[in-house]
């Protein structure tokens, strides 16, 4: 049996959320998107999410395909479907 797993993952954005890039944090690892989302308030708190140069800190719970979609460049999350932001 296979375990998808979610990952929980900083991006720091404009406003908007049109232009991200993830933050060089440590990217946290969930069985469940429940679980991940009960980690974000958590992970907004780091000093990674605090101290990043961004209007904007989006916590965001992906599956670790959708992570590995995004890439490392320059996002645009509201393309993401399906999927809702916490922000700082």
């Amino acid at each position: 049996m296979s375990v998808t797993l979610i990952a929980l993952a900083l991006f720091g954005c404009s406003d908007d959320g049109a232009a991200c890039e993830r933050l060089p944090a440590p990217v946290q690892t969930y069985e469940s998107r429940a679980a991940c989302a009960a980690g974000i308030e958590g992970a907004l708190a780091t000093d990674a999410a605090l101290k990043a140069d961004a209007p904007t800190v989006y916590a965001q719970c992906l599956s670790n395909s959708q992570l590995a979609a995004l890439g490392k460049g320059t996002v645009d999350l509201r393309q993401v479907n399906g999927v809702q932001f916490a922000a700082r």
